[in-house]
Parts: structure tokens; sequence; C-alpha cells
């Protein structure tokens, strides 16, 4: 299965695993809650998809990465107890509490969140004097004297041998105490990913046309060459910033982060074809709008005789444009949503009718919140630039003379609160919405380009695929009539065996000559 798949299976099994009956017990006790063990290559985002399940299922989550560990903080360190058995003082061997299963105990007490993953990595490459403590933590939960607490669950990845020798075998009785899911590298998937990040369109557009590129790995004894789905993200991100700050960018800057000399080469060489070629078409301004009726047409015919990379590279690009327009607005719409749900709390809490309560307080508590998610990393960093961006425009109209006024006036009044709060939010309301309408232009005003320039072939299908595999593609409310048809397989079958035909046709007219 690809990672994707993976991912929703987690989902799936947490689910499972945290159902509860009428009496609040699991449906599913624990004895028979097998741990989930991934295996598959580095670097295709193991890690990635456990913050994500976490996220989607609203439990809390702790990593740890076994090997970093010894066995006295795995398993706690040995101390000595007096216990009576038959009326018989002995002397017995207890451990204190492991390191990993206390952390989980003081993530619930930091956080609030009493189930969550407990996510060990590379668990197939512990040292000998660990391996059998694996075995007692997948059957039993336990490190030590301890076990992970009730609406935990285990989920465990690891590498096969090719990609680390350092790998040890699980044998039968590890395998039977698990769910094994093998995850395969998947271009395909993390491009959909990738497109959501905001990957550069120069690393997008250069893997549409080199999957094979995408991932690889080679380790002998001789040497360790290797290119990684995070190797290809971390590259975009730093790639970004130097264009930003007009840095140069070699082909040295590329091996730092493709080690595998050939395609870093090879890369580095294409990233400098994209650059000369966005200085010949003027994508900047077709995003903009700023290219009249001729000048469009012209664009257009160019780019119908173009060769087939520069019209993945420049289709790369538009995606990317549209991209950060659909972000922006799904990040606009979640702003008003988020001000809205916390001048609601707001609402809730100075009404409740708990005592006295003020506008200070309120803020307190909820910065005190605020502190507890970021150091434990529950968070996403737009999560963490909205929240902030609440929170200064909260103390901005709750902390002015007007704002004292307000809420001693709807302490006791929740209908003219709510009256208040209306009129607060319809200019805001109306802004985002004409925001939404410019993005719908915008999108209609592309797939129009597209089409005309490319008719309805691979171009405008990946085009339409590339703004509906966008997280915030539901938002936008985008819809065409062809959309539909165009990305139903049976119709891309069809248009690929006519442009075979075409191609034929063109190869046999060449041989009559």
């Amino acid at each position: 299965m690809n990672i994707q798949e993976a991912k929703e299976e987690v989902i799936r099994t947490i689910k499972a695993y945290t159902a509860k009956d009428d009496r609040g017990q699991p449906r599913i006790p624990s004895v028979r809650q097998r741990p989930v063990l991934l295996i598959g290559p580095p670097g295709i985002g193991k890690t990635a998809i456990m913050e994500q399940a976490a996220k989607e299922c609203q439990v809390g989550l702790i990593s740890y990465t076994i090997t970093h560990h010894t066995r006295q903080s795995a398993v706690g360190l040995p101390q000595l107890v007096t216990k009576k058995f038959q009326n018989m003082e002995c002397t017995m061997t207890e451990y204190t509490m492991s390191e990993i299963i206390g952390s989980v105990y003081e993530y619930q007490e930091r956080t609030g969140y009493q189930e969550g993953i407990l996510f060990i990595d590379e668990i197939n490459c512990v040292s000998e004097t660990l391996a059998p403590t694996m075995l007692q933590f997948l059957q039993y939960k336990m490190f030590g004297n301890h076990k992970v607490p009730e609406g935990w669950i285990i989920v465990a990845a690891g590498n096969p041998r090719e990609y680390n020798r350092s790998v040890r075998e699980l044998d039968m009785a590890a395998l039977d105490r698990v769910r094994t899911l093998m995850v395969e590298t998947d271009y395909g998937v993390w491009k959909d990913y990738a497109l959501h990040q905001g990957v550069h369109p120069a690393v997008l557009s250069y893997l549409q046309l080199h999957p094979e590129h995408f991932y690889q790995v080679t380790l002998t004894r001789e040497k360790q060459e290797f290119v990684t789905a995070r190797g290809w993200e971390d590259l975009s991100a730093l790639l970004g910033e130097y264009e930003r700050q007009g840095l140069p960018v070699s082909r040295d800057f590329m091996e730092e982060f493709l080690r595998v000399p050939k395609i870093a080469s090879d890369f580095a060489a294409y990233y400098q074809f994209c650059k000369s070629c966005l200085g010949a078409f003027p994508v900047n301004d077709l995003l903009e709008d700023r290219l009249g009726e001729e000048e469009q047409k012209a664009f257009q015919t160019k780019l119908a005789g173009a060769f087939g990379d520069v019209r993945c590279m420049f289709l790369q690009h538009l995606l990317s444009g549209a991209g950060g327009r659909v972000t922006a607005f799904g990040e606009a719409k979640r702003l008003l949503g988020r001000k809205q749900e916390v001048l609601g709390q707001f609402c809730s809490y100075m009404t409740g009718g708990e005592g006295e309560k003020n506008a200070k307080e309120f803020l307190k508590q909820r910065f005190h919140a605020l502190q507890v998610r970021k150091e434990n990393h529950l968070l996403k960093s737009w999560e963490e630039r909205m929240e902030t961006e609440v929170d200064a425009w909260l103390k901005e109209l709750l902390m002015s003379p007007d704002g004292f006024r307000l809420t001693e006036r709807f302490k006791e009044d929740k209908e003219a609160f709510r009256a208040f709060e209306k009129e607060l939010f319809r200019s805001k309301e109306a802004a985002v919405q004409r925001q939404k309408e410019e993005l719908l232009i915008f999108l209609n005003r592309m797939t129009d380009f597209i089409k005309e320039a490319f008719g309805e072939d691979v171009e405008l299908t990946d085009w339409l695929h590339g703004i509906k595999s966008h997280g915030d593609y539901g938002l936008t409310g985008f819809s065409r009539p062809e959309m539909d048809r165009l990305l139903n397989q049976k119709e891309q079958e069809e248009r690929l065996r006519m442009r075979i035909k075409e191609m034929e046709g063109m190869y046999e007219a060449a041989d009559c000559k």
C-alpha cells in the first residue's frame, strides 16, 4: 500500500480501538489491540502521517526513535523493594518507570488528552540488549513493570533490510502480535500532498517528467546514494527562500539534499532551464491578468507549439500560483470561522453563571491553553499563525475601554451579544465572500486559457486534477461541466488511445515520404 492508504488504515484503527460501549469500556479489550507496524523505506512520510492521523482523530501523539534509547531509559532502572509472602519478607528487584511510559502520563496531565498514539520509530533497529524488551512491549504494551495507559494506541515503524544494515528481522513471535502494513513509495500520492504544501514548481515539473527519480536508494560498502521524498521537500523549502533573497543556487547545493550525483546534476540543469524559460514566457503576467487579448493569444500559440517539458514546467508554475491563492482563501475562511468560534466561547464564558468573570481572566486561560498546545507540538505552523492573529484581534476588541463596556453590558444579555457579534462580522464575511468570487474568476480564467492553448488534452486534465487535489478545494465551490468527464478514467484512456493513433498515422505518413 502507499503512504496515504497506510494513513487511512491507521485512522480506522484509532477509531476502532478507542470505541467505547455503554459502560464506557473499550469495545475491543486492550489485549486484543494489536500494535500497528509500518514497514517501508526511510523518508516516505511515516512520521508525518502519524501527525495527520492524530490531528484528524483529535487524539494526542508522542513520538520516539527507539534507537536513541538505552535499555535503562526504555525499561527503567532496577531498584530493590521489600515484599511479604506467606509471612516471609523478601527482597526483590523492580524497575523504575520507563522514560517512554512516564512521558505518556506527563503528556496526559499537560494537554488533557487521555487517548493518543505512542509512535515508536525504527523498532527493528534496536540493539541486542533491547530486543527482548521490544517483544514484551508489542505483546503486553509494557516497558519493565509499567504499562502504557488505557486509550493509547501503539504504532511502530521500521525499515526493510535493504535500506538499513542494522535491521533485525522480527521473529514469528513478534510478527504474530502486530498488524504489519507494508508501505511503498508512490509519487502520485506524494504529488497531491506536495501541491497542497506548496512544493516548488520546478521540483514538481521535474518529477512529473522523471518520476523514476522521486525515490532511489543504493546502500553498499562502497557508497551510500539516496534520494527521498523528505529530501525533495526540504530542498523545495530552502530553494524558495534562496530565490526570495536572490541567493545563488549551485549543483553542490542540490547535492546536499539529492544524494545521487546524477540526479542532483540533472535537476540543477533543469532548474536553470526553468529559469530561462520563465524569462521567455510571461507566466506572472498571465497569473496577474496583465495580458491583453492579442498577447494572450500569442502566448497560447507559443505554448501549443512547445515541447512537452516546457508545457509541463508552465503548468506546474500555474498550479503553484493557483495553489497559493486557494490556500490564502482557505486560511482567510478558517481565520474568520475561528474568530467567530472564540468570540462565541467568550460569550458562553461571560454568561455561564459561575460567579465573577471578566475578559482578562478569559484571555489568561486562553493564553495558557495555547502555550500548552505549542509546547506539545499540537499546532501546525498555519494553526499557530491563525491563533496568534486571533489572540491579537481578541485583545484589541476586549481590552479597549469600549470592549470593557461591552462585556459588562452583555454579561446578562446573551441575545444582545449575538446581535453585536452579527454586526461585527458582517463586513468580514463580505470580504471573504469577495475573495472567493475573485478566486473563482481566476480559476475559470486559467482553465479557459489552458483549454484554448491545449484543447481537451493531458494539460487540461493535469490542471483540473491538480486543483481538485488541493486540500482547500472543497471550500472554493469551483466547478466546471467538463471536470468530472475529463477526470474520468475511461475518458482519459480513450484520449490516450486517440493520441497514440494520431502519432502512428504521422509516422506512417513520414515513412511513405
